[in-house]
């Protein structure tokens, strides 16, 4: 039963708005009062074409019972006064009770550097943003049976690439064309990508997110549509590019569907009984460690635990990766805190290179999720 709706936004509302004669819509518009405007487009039908592609087009999905349970509604907005301005009015018009289509939460969500004042910033950023939003809803919601996408309002290229979105996440993707009734349903398609890449460079592509500076050897040819470079106060910053950061996100989703198949088997060893061990400089010393590896501890297949390096005056992300042994049961990871770093050693129940790479990319996912 799908019950969350992700709908992108445009500005077409406001545009119609602004051709009514309506004295009353007229004020509301000067005063940008947002709860105005809902309560008087509630006069309309809505599928009026005066309430705009979104409203139209939502209504097609609600009538035609293209989503079960009004749940949750998610509106995707651009980097813009006037985006934030229509998500408002089209966030108070959906919980508004004598809407016949209310949903029982609703929410704005802007995307960051979706502008079309800055090509660059819509390109490098704004669409990275768009992947990054939605694929928040879909780990949020936890299964994506229950997600349907309405790409109809917005930058044509953000349409398209909501679209491609929905195609690699496995998400129906809903549009009305312009002068349409009735939005049409593009069912998700089966796409052929690698998760052993992506598993084989987990590490790489979380550190890519958050912007690796200086010099960056691309392992594998791959990586070319995946990257973008910019200077930024001298530096060179290489991050992933709007398709890398769908690739990513894509994969993660993947793996979050296979990792029993993937994922060594459970230790053998009690969860109260796995050692954490500490070199003599470090105990004690750097806080927040003791409690991060505790929960590291609970994962089934960690065994054991140690630390081997720490630098109280060093701050990196916080991470896992491969370990520099290079054994297979073995997983690299790094705590980051109060300006110190703490280096320490994962033992897995892992016995091949394939469930040692499903193990770093399950300890990252789970630390980027909040799981750790």
């Amino acid at each position: 039963m799908r019950d969350t709706l992700i709908s992108t936004v445009g500005t077409s509302l406001i545009t119609n708005l602004k051709n009514s004669e309506d004295d009353g819509i007229k004020k509301y518009l000067e005063t940008h009062n947002a709860q105005g405007l809902a309560v008087a487009l509630l006069n309309f039908p809505p599928g009026d074409r005066i309430c705009g592609a979104e409203i139209n087009s939502i209504w097609s999905i609600v009538s035609g019972v293209l989503i079960q349970d009004r749940k949750r509604l998610i509106f995707l907005v651009s980097d813009t006064d006037e985006g934030r301005f229509t998500g408002d009015v089209l966030s108070k018009y959906y919980k508004s009770s004598k809407n016949p289509a209310r949903f029982e939460e609703v929410e704005t969500r802007v995307v960051e550097g979706l502008t079309a004042n800055d090509v660059n910033r819509f390109r490098n950023e704004g669409l990275r943003n768009l992947v990054r939003r939605i694929s928040e809803v879909v780990r949020k919601v936890g299964d994506s049976s229950r997600v349907l996408i309405n790409a109809t309002g917005g930058y044509k290229a953000q349409i398209s690439f909501a679209g491609m979105i929905g195609q690699s996440l496995g998400i129906p993707v809903c549009y009305m064309y312009e002068g349409f009734s009735e939005v049409i349903q593009l069912p998700p398609q089966p796409i052929s990508l690698d998760l052993s890449f992506w598993l084989k460079y987990n590490d790489l592509f979380y550190d890519l997110e958050a912007g690796i500076e200086g010099p960056f050897v691309m392992p594998d040819e791959k990586f070319a549509s995946l990257i973008d470079r910019e200077e930024v106060d001298g530096e060179i910053l290489t991050t992933l590019s709007a398709t890398g950061q769908l690739f990513h996100e894509t994969f993660s989703h993947h793996f979050g569907q296979r990792e029993k198949e993937i994922l060594p088997l459970p230790s053998s060893i009690p969860e109260a009984e796995k050692k954490i061990r500490y070199e003599d400089q470090n105990a004690g010393k750097h806080t927040g460690l003791a409690h991060f590896l505790e929960k590291v501890r609970t994962v089934p297949y960690v065994s054991e635990i140690y630390t081997f390096y720490f630098n109280p005056d060093l701050n990196t992300p916080i991470r896992f990766r491969k370990s520099a042994k290079g054994a297979v049961d073995q997983v690299e990871g790094h705590f980051s805190g109060s300006g110190c770093t703490t280096k320490f050693i994962v033992l897995t129940t892992a016995k091949a290179e394939e469930e040692n790479r499903a193990c770093i990319a399950d300890l990252n996912i789970r630390y980027h999720s909040g799981l750790l």
